[in-house]
Formats: structure tokens, C-alpha cells, sequence
């Protein structure tokens, strides 16, 4: 591993840059993939198991060691630093990102508590051990987009991705009339996709509706005052996940009254 590979940027601090720390992971290394807990399931007087769809995934811990890259000159000033570092460290979840992947972050945290210690150097150092959530996300996001005033429109979104990447969709109401129902579904997936519409639903002239499949999922509303919740208008909600490579999407609009016209932004962040 080059040296200049050997950082990490958490919440948007770098180890060396802005704390002015070394980072030296543990000598065993650090984590690839995640165990996967598979739903199996034996039958008495068979031999092995089911495997049945379904899986969860671990969490991955990141373990190593801080070093201060210049030697403080009192005990005072290295105490000033570790309540520093103490601070950027424990603001919950954030992104995690290492120099030797720059194209990708963990979304991670410190729960464990750490230690502050002479015993191996004499600058001193401190332990650190990140539980990451069990997913490396591209920085990068693939987007593809289209305004149209027809009711039907085809977009073609392209992801670069390790495992199936939940969309994200925006549909911007540019035109006069209501936007009273909408549909989405991806070519090859038997399921409905997602779908709004029925009694109280509406997207108004110059708003939006914008639906995340990331867990937690949400789906909303932006009108002039703020976000209003839509997923109670959601008629069908199935999981729709992009696969690698190019994937289809077909949206569906029902208008109203007047001119009908949206845009329309489907993304997807990849995942490894």
C-alpha cells in the first residue's frame, strides 16, 4: 500500500489534512465483503438445506490506529487534540471514505469506546474501530433524464453496480394541468413497480414528487410551503432495484385538466 493511500476521510475530514493524524490499520486487514446470512431451511431426514430467497447482510467493522503526525509537545496539547478528534469521531453516523478507494464510502460510525495510550509510541496513539453498514456505495450517482407531455415515456438508466441499486425518481410537474396518477416499472420484473394515484393525490404545477427505494424508503411531495408524505397515495410499492448494466423504465402519467408535461429524473447510486 503506497503511503499516500493510508488516510481516510470521515464526515468530510481527512485523517492527515484536517487532523493531522497517521492511520495504520489493524495487521490483519480489513473487511471485503460482509458475512450473508442466507435464508435456508432443512427438512427432517434430508440431507443439507432449502436455500430460499432471501438474505441479510453483517455489518463490517474497520479497525486501526491513529498516530499524531507532528509529536505534541505537552500532554496538555495532546489532550487539546484527542478532544479534536474525540469530537469528529463520535458525530454518529457519517461517510467514511479510504484513500485507497476514493470512489466509494461506507456510511459508518464509532460506538466502541477509544483509548489514548503511550505504550507503543511515543507520540502516542489512539484506537478507532468504524462499524460500517454492510454496503460500499459509489460517490457517484448514474442519472438519466427526459421531459416529455406524452403519458408514457422510456428512459434507459445505465449502473455501474456490484449488488441491485434501489431507484430514485423525480417527477417535476411543468405544465398546467394535475398530475393524478403515476407509474413506474422496470422491464423484465413481473411485479407492479410503484404507483401513485386514487382520492387525494395530485402534483400541482411546478411540484415534485420524489420517491427513494433506499431503506428507510420514502416518497414526498415538494410543494411551495414543503414536503408533504405521499406514501399513503401509493398504490403499489414493490421493491424496484436496478440491475448492472442498462435497465429500462417505462413512466406512466394521467393528467388532468390542461396541458400536461413533466420531467423526469430516474437515479440510482451502485453498490458493492
Amino acid at each position: 500500500m503506497l503511503l499516500r493511500e493510508t488516510g481516510f476521510t470521515f464526515a468530510g475530514l481527512h485523517s492527515y489534512f484536517d487532523m493531522g493524524l497517521d492511520y495504520a490499520e489493524k495487521n490483519s486487514g480489513h473487511p471485503l465483503t460482509p458475512r450473508i446470512r442466507r435464508n435456508g431451511y432443512q427438512i427432517a431426514g434430508t440431507s443439507g438445506t432449502i436455500l430460499l430467497p432471501g438474505e441479510t447482510r453483517d455489518t463490517l467493522n474497520f479497525e486501526g490506529t491513529l498516530y499524531p503526525a507532528a509529536e505534541p509537545r505537552s500532554q496538555a496539547e495532546a489532550q487539546a487534540q484527542l478532544r479534536r478528534v474525540a469530537e469528529w469521531l463520535t458525530q454518529g453516523r457519517r461517510s467514511l471514505i479510504f484513500d485507497y478507494e476514493p470512489q466509494r464510502y461506507y456510511l459508518a460510525e464509532v460506538n466502541r469506546e477509544t483509548e489514548w495510550t503511550l505504550k507503543n509510541w511515543f507520540g502516542g496513539e489512539l484506537s478507532v474501530r468504524f462499524e460500517a453498514q454492510p454496503y460500499a456505495y459509489n460517490v457517484f450517482t448514474h442519472t438519466a433524464s427526459k421531459e416529455t407531455g406524452d403519458t408514457t415515456a422510456e428512459l434507459t438508466l445505465r449502473v455501474e453496480t456490484g449488488w441491485p441499486a434501489p431507484l430514485m425518481l423525480q417527477v417535476t410537474n411543468r405544465g398546467t394541468s394535475d398530475i393524478k396518477r403515476i407509474q413506474v416499472t422496470r422491464a423484465g420484473d413481473s411485479g407492479p413497480g410503484i404507483a401513485f394515484g386514487g382520492d387525494g393525490f395530485a402534483v400541482h404545477a411546478e411540484e415534485a414528487l420524489q420517491v427513494s427505494m433506499e431503506a428507510p424508503a420514502s416518497a414526498e411531495i415538494q410543494t411551495a410551503s414543503g414536503f408533504v408524505n405521499a406514501l399513503p397515495c401509493a398504490t403499489a410499492f414493490g421493491p424496484l432495484n436496478m440491475q448492472p448494466g442498462d435497465n429500462s423504465l417505462t413512466v406512466r402519467l394521467t393528467y388532468g385538466v390542461g396541458i400536461g408535461k413533466a420531467a423526469i429524473t430516474v437515479s440510482a447510486r451502485g453498490r458493492y
